[in-house]
């Protein structure tokens, strides 16, 4: 049986210079054997940062500085680029002035690219179960080197782990991101792995963030980093470090399934100086928010029918409510009483108002009424959830920010009209270019 290597290594502090120490001792121990090479592309998480509302859940600027020292140490390295769509709808080239990636390419020969923004590719996929095809930036369909830079972190949408398979979302065009974003959320994620399967993984959980919405939630010290070059394995592991039974993720059951990795935790080496107890003493203290959404205690009554899709409609929904616990809690109580539906419900529901949430609500049974709400989307996105909160309810989201209005509803619209013009032309579909291990 293969074996594969996940290397733990203890950084109590966000040093660069650790990081890059640790990531060597891995490749000393031959957790990973390739050397970067050619064109290297570094993935972070950056689905949002923002220095008032959104502190916790990126990969910090010291993680990716410490990956830039390692890989700008290898000769065969002709390129760097960092390549992220950030999420919500706001541009990702202000998430990477608010995460200080942009000091980074001061210091380094490394260039920030914003997919939006960019030229893309259209890649045809050979084991795709959701998607023929997939259109991700130039520079990610060009690379000979992919780093993957995941934040440790639990997520509702996900089984309360997002990791190094989840992190693949944002490699995607943002039109892609939310088709099929429900309860086939997890063969999504491992369709993308064909075209985004990592060489190195080094994973930011010096800080993890837990409890929360996955860009609002809060963050305690663990003190490790995570190094593997296999995604799978990386997230069993990682899943471990959660207090979380692996198998029990459907996405790292779906990746397995596929061949991506291994099928027992027995067949994973962990390397390294930090224990998976001491993880698992403080994470077992900490609620990592997953529940089902109708057990959320607010004055919204929530009831939830069929199907129901963590990964869509309920899941954000919940991620909705844990944005406002996370950094406006007295706001829950001041929910409006009302009927809130999320999934077909086949029993007659009558309230003075309801609510709709998502394509399958709007199937439900409904007696009287005096309002109905629709919120349309399968599923809705986070931004459609906080637009329609905030229009029918007068409810002031923590993302209710005038500097983050203009953003989402400003300067995203020009960035993404950008990127079409620089993409006029033609996008032929490229061969496959599947780099499964």
């Amino acid at each position: 049986m293969k074996k594969y290597k996940v290397y733990l290594g203890s950084c109590a502090e966000y040093s660069a210079e650790k990081v890059t120490a640790l990531i060597n001792d891995a490749f000393e121990k031959g957790v990973f054997t390739t050397k970067p090479f050619g064109k290297v592309v570094i993935k972070p998480n950056l689905v949002m940062a923002h220095p008032k509302v959104a502190t916790e859940s990126f990969t910090r600027k010291e993680v990716i500085e410490g990956i830039l020292n390692f890989v700008n140490h290898h000769n065969e390295v002709e390129k760097i680029s960092i390549c992220e769509k950030s999420g919500l709808g706001v541009t990702t080239s202000t998430m990477f002035r608010h995460a200080g990636y942009y000091r980074l390419q001061k210091k380094y020969p490394v260039k920030c690219c914003a997919m939006e923004e960019r030229k893309k590719a259209r890649i045809v996929l050979n084991r795709g179960r959701i998607h023929n095809h997939l259109t991700i930036s130039r520079e990610m369909a060009d690379r000979d080197f992919l780093v993957f830079a995941p934040k440790l972190k639990s997520n509702v949408l996900s089984h309360a782990i997002s990791g190094a398979l989840k992190l693949n979302i944002g490699t995607i065009d943002g039109r892609e991101r939310m088709h099929h974003h429900h309860r086939d959320l997890p063969d999504k994620i491992v369709d993308i792995l064909e075209i985004a399967n990592p060489d190195l993984i080094v994973t930011d959980g010096i800080r993890m963030a837990f409890g929360g919405n996955q860009m609002t939630q809060r963050g305690t010290g663990l003190g490790v980093i995570i190094i593997a070059d296999n995604a799978v394995a990386h997230d069993m592991v990682c899943a471990r470090l959660l207090n979380l039974e692996p198998f029990a993720v459907d996405h790292i059951n779906n990746a397995i399934e596929r061949g991506y990795g291994p099928d027992r935790f027995e067949d994973i080496d962990i390397i390294g100086d930090f224990e998976i107890e001491k993880s698992q003493a403080i994470t077992s203290r900490l609620d990592l928010g997953f529940m089902p959404v109708e057990s959320y205690k607010s004055n919204l009554k929530i009831q939830s029918g069929t199907p129901c899709c963590i990964g869509g409609c309920q899941g954000i929904f919940l991620d909705w409510l844990h944005m406002i616990r996370d950094r406006k809690p007295t706001l829950l109580k001041k929910l409006p009483v009302l009927t809130v539906l999320i999934g077909r419900i086949d029993e007659k529901v009558s309230d003075k108002k309801i609510l709709l949430v998502g394509d399958c609500a709007c199937a439900s049974n409904i007696g009287s009424y005096k309002k109905i709400i629709r919120i349309r989307g399968c599923p809705p996105s986070h931004k459609r959830i906080v637009w329609d909160m905030l229009v029918n309810f007068f409810i002031l989201n923590p993302l209710v920010r005038p500097s983050l209005i203009i953003d989402g509803f400003v300067l995203y619209p020009f960035k993404t009209f950008k990127g079409w013009v620089v993409n006029l032309r033609f996008k032929p579909l490229w061969k496959n270019r599947s780099n499964a291990k």
